[in-house]
Formats: C-alpha cells, structure tokens, sequence
C-alpha cells in the first residue's frame, strides 16, 4: 500500500492553473499607482536638478582646428635626395607627419611647458599655472608635475580627419578664457617643437650634404684625373673601337660626378637656408577661443533622464510587485512549514 497522499494547497493548485498575465493585467497596476509614481519621479528629477546646479562644477570646451604642414612640405627641393640621405643612413622626412599630432600633443615635451607657464584666472588674484590651478599637492614637485601631465591629458581631445588632414583639439576646464589660454599655449609648444625639429633635421642635413659633397668633388678629380691622363696617353683614339669605348666611359664617369657635384652644391645652399628658417610649421585654422556654452553638466538632459528613469523603474516595480508579492508569500509559507 502507498502512504498517504499529500493534496496541493488551493494557492499551489490556483498558481499553477493560472495562465500568464496579460499586458492590461500588467498594466493596470502602474495605472493606478500613477500619481505616486509621477511625484516620486518628479522628486528624483529635483534632487538631480539641485546637485547639478549646487554640487558639480561647469566646464567649457575650447576648440581649436589644426591643418600640420609635412616635413616635405617644408624642407622642398631636399626631398628628392631622400634616397640619397637614408643610404647613408640619415632619415629625411618626407611623410605626412601629421598624423603623430595627437601622440605629439600629449607629449611631455608639449605639455611640461604648459603646465608650468602661468594664466590668469578668476579663482586666483595672480596668475598662477596648472599644478596650482588644479589644486594638486603629491608632496613632491616630481610627483605634482606626473599628476598634473594625467589630469592635463584626461582633458585634452583629439581628432584627426583622413580626408582633410586637419586635426581637431579640444579641451575642456572650469574657466573659459582659460581653457582657450591653455589650447593656444598647447598649439604654441607643438609649433615650436615643429620648428625646432625641422631646423635640427635641416642642419643635420646641411652636414650630411656637405660631407657627401666633399667626397663627390674628389672623386669627379680623380676623374677627370684618368681622363686627362687617358687622353695624354692616346692621341688618337678613333681608329681603335676599344680606346674610343675607354674614351666614352671616362667622359660619362665625368658628367656623372659633375652632375651630382653642382646638385649637391645647389641642395647645400637650400638647405642652409631652410637652417635659418623661422617660420610656422603648424597652421591654425580656427584658434581657440573662450567657449559661450558651458559643456558640462548638461542640466536640463540630466533632469529629463532621471525623471525617466524613476518612472521606469517605479513602472517596472508596479507591473512586477503581484508577481513577487506572489514569490515572496509562497516562500514565507515554505519556510513557515519546513518544506
């Protein structure tokens, strides 16, 4: 014989009959709680409203357009004896280098000079730089200096458009004269690191080609030392094939060292210009200026959204509390009876 059987309560028996609820069904529970939700909503959008307006600072975005000039560009007719430079070991831009701006502009070459000029600001009676401006104190001025290069690069973008090799920079700070102060500042560094890398390349160059020139010369003597000598040595060449060959050979020996000689000659004069040269290196399309919209806190969306997210959320609670009630009362009951 079987033991006795235990008969489900009438709840389990009603829960598991019953089909699954409908979208009114569901519904109408976030219909009748609506007022309650629309307050509880509208409560969570003030408080986001005060804390955006008391508690979180406004930034402004400065934004500044670059279009870089190539070392090419720059360096003009040397580029053809690029060849010439990396046989012999020298590396002679010729590429468009503006895509290493956004790793230049976050350089610590750009950005130590930066740090450490001063501004003027609203929050100080002097002008003072970013370390202090950032209110940054590590102890050490070894330690200000590493902090003050993450937070300055946490605030700097950049962009770089393929299509028209320009480079976009923004960076964003509490002050709008000084976030403008700050991006020019920045542009200023690079130029001059620009400039400053051009002149060097150019006077390497000037060694280079000088060098290169000393070695021509001699050999364009020794050349038209064997021809001398060959033509001394044989008077007439045209009744012998192989002397005229001889003849022709020295002769273009000669043209050839002549030729590279006077270019050398004409590249070594350009660039020992190009060594003086002082100009811009980086054009500014759009310079920087103080921003009039402040970028953040975006007050009226942050209010919107958490507006929308009580009511999703107290929705959601609503549509779902029968469900859970439900859940909730039938573990009590298990744990009440031991099952």
């Amino acid at each position: 014989m079987t033991g006795p059987q235990t008969m489900p309560s009438a709840g389990t028996r009603n829960q598991s009959t019953a089909s699954p609820r409908t979208l009114p069904e569901m519904l109408a529970p976030v219909w009748a709680e609506r007022k309650r939700i629309l307050i509880v909503s509208v409560g969570v959008a003030i408080v986001t409203a005060i804390f955006n307006f008391v508690v979180l600072d406004l930034t402004y975005k400065a934004t500044t357009t670059l279009l870089p000039e190539t070392e090419k560009g720059k360096l003009g007719g040397l580029s053809q004896f690029s060849g010439l430079a990396q046989l012999a070991g020298v590396s002679v831009p010729n590429a468009d280098v503006s895509r290493l701006y956004p790793i230049i502009l976050t350089s610590e070459t750009v950005l130590i000079p930066v740090i450490e000029h001063t501004y003027a600001t609203r929050r100080y009676p002097q002008p003072v730089n970013l370390i202090t401006f950032l209110e940054i104190d590590e102890g050490t001025p070894a330690k200000d200096m590493e902090r003050a290069l993450k937070e300055l690069r946490g605030l700097i973008t950049t962009a770089y458009d393929t299509k028209t090799s320009t480079v976009v920079i923004t960076l964003e700070l509490e002050e709008q004269q000084l976030a403008a102060d700050v991006l020019n500042a920045i542009v200023a560094e690079v130029d001059k690191f620009m400039r400053l890398k051009r002149i060097n390349t150019a006077t390497e160059q000037v060694r280079w080609i000088k060098s290169r020139l000393v070695e021509v010369e001699k050999e364009l003597r020794q050349a038209e030392e064997n021809l001398k000598t060959f033509m001394e040595r044989n008077r007439r060449v045209t009744d012998s094939p192989q002397l005229t060959l001889e003849q022709q050979r020295l002769l273009r020996e000669v043209t050839v060292k002549s030729t590279i000689a006077i270019e050398l000659k004409k590249q070594y004069e350009l660039a020992k210009i190009d060594e003086i040269k002082n100009i811009s290196v980086v054009n500014v399309l759009d310079p920087a200026r103080p921003p009039v919209k402040k970028e953040h806190p975006k007050r009226a969306t942050n209010t919107v959204l958490a507006f929308l997210f009580g009511v999703a959320v107290l929705g959601t609670y609503y549509a779902m509390k029968p469900v859970w009630g439900g859940k909730v009362r039938e573990f009590v009951e298990r744990v009440k009876t031991g099952s």
